[in-house]
């Protein structure tokens, strides 16, 4: 065997080891820049009763199984007070609702812990809440 095939078969081991960190870091790099952009907690659905938060723009929704969401997002006001499935993602108000809305979210919510959800779609299941 020539002396170029054995020194380029010792060096291409070399060189892959030798880049194999470097792309490791842009990938763990990538993951990290997409989680951030990503502002958005799990996905989830409830189905419940719709209704008006004390604030105008403010709906909350206690599920079947007792938990409470403070809701947020589009298409919302058209269905107070009808048995709704929504479905968005777990993510806090902005500071500036959450703070309006504080006061309001423990009286609505009573003893539950309440989950903030952006709503992404509404899914009317009927027309009242019974």
């Amino acid at each position: 065997m020539s002396t170029v095939k054995k020194l380029s078969l010792c060096l291409v081991p070399v060189v892959v080891l030798a880049l194999f960190p470097v792309l490791l870091s842009a990938q763990d790099a990538m993951s990290k820049q997409d989680n951030m952009g990503n502002n958005m907690g799990k996905s989830m659905s409830a189905t419940g009763c719709l209704k008006q938060g004390s604030d105008a723009n403010g709906f909350y929704l206690t599920s079947e199984d007792g938990k409470t969401y403070e809701l947020w997002g589009k298409g919302l006001s058209a269905h107070v007070n009808h048995k709704v499935t929504v479905t968005g993602h777990e993510e806090k108000m902005p500071e500036s609702m959450e703070q309006k809305r504080e006061s309001a979210e423990k009286q609505e919510a009573g003893n539950a812990s309440v989950v903030d959800m952006k709503v992404t779609h509404v899914k009317m299941i009927s027309e009242n809440c019974q």
